[in-house]
């Protein structure tokens, strides 16, 4: 049989995306912005808990020596649902609903096209790279090629829920083409840090380590015992993977970048 144990951590992905999708179809209906906004605040929380299912999938996967090309090929499939359905899902929901980007106040047919526009964005570049990866497969020890679409997923729920984004009606506009450059560099030939198989230096070994600590605590304490502001965690994230997109490629060296190059030279022919 194809499906086992571990394949149980997929399904939890895919549950935590198609989840979101729901809380945003069901937020449409909400009666003022201010109630769209949790809509929105759940809609993102549930796209962090499909990313723990994945994020742990492998990990189950080894400890009962359960690794099989089905399992990586479900994975995909998942992270397909999860990082670029279910966020192109709630872009769609945050600028119908629960924002008016300023300018537009008497426009509503142009939000309606931006709204569309952004939706739109995650769920076609994911889709075509998972196309494209399928086809022309290439994995690189410790890289990714292009930004990967969950850290992707994850910098667009950590915008539209941010705290900067709640107070600020210009952060509107500042995510239009902060979204639309997340999916063209979701489909660049870029080189990032990767996780696996990857030696660590020490100084990239303490951001790690420092990164997880802050999300964790931050929802330990704001979402699950609300002690701290909910979307703290939220804060985090965007501040961390804003800090990955724009220098994690910077720890590669000049040979590997050539060599991606050389290896990714006919790709867009």
């Amino acid at each position: 049989m194809f499906f086992k144990t571990k394949d149980l951590m997929t399904v939890g992905n895919i549950l935590g995306g198609l989840a979101s999708v729901v809380v945003a179809m069901e937020g449409m209906g909400a009666p003022t912005q201010e109630v769209a906004r949790q809509y929105v605040f759940w809609s993102g929380f549930m796209i962090l808990v499909a990313w723990v299912f994945d994020a742990f999938d492998g990990v189950v996967a080894r400890l009962l020596n359960q690794v099989n090309q089905f399992g990586a090929e479900f994975d995909n499939v998942a992270d397909l649902v999860s990082y670029s359905i279910a966020p192109g899902f709630m872009l769609y929901f945050v600028y119908r609903k629960a924002i008016v980007l300023p300018g537009l106040e008497n426009l509503p047919t142009v939000q309606l096209i931006v709204a569309m526009l952004l939706g739109l964005t995650p769920a076609l570049s994911g889709c075509i790279r998972f196309a494209r990866f399928n086809i022309r497969k290439l994995d690189v020890k410790g890289l990714w090629i292009g930004f990967p679409r969950p850290a992707s997923a994850l910098t667009i729920i950590a915008l539209v829920n941010c705290h900067l984004f709640q107070i600020s009606p210009l952060m509107g506009w500042v995510g239009v083409p902060f979204v639309l450059g997340l999916g063209w560099m979701n489909l660049s030939l870029t080189p990032f840090i990767g996780h696996h198989g990857r030696q660590w230096s020490w100084y990239l070994k303490v951001i790690l380590n420092f990164v997880w600590l802050t999300v964790a605590v931050s929802v330990a304490l704001g979402i699950v015992l609300d002690v701290l502001p909910r979307r703290l965690a939220f804060d985090w994230i965007l501040v961390w993977l804003s800090y990955y997109l724009f220098i994690g490629w910077t720890d590669i060296s000049t040979a590997t970048r050539q060599e991606i190059a050389r290896l990714t030279a006919d790709w867009n022919e």
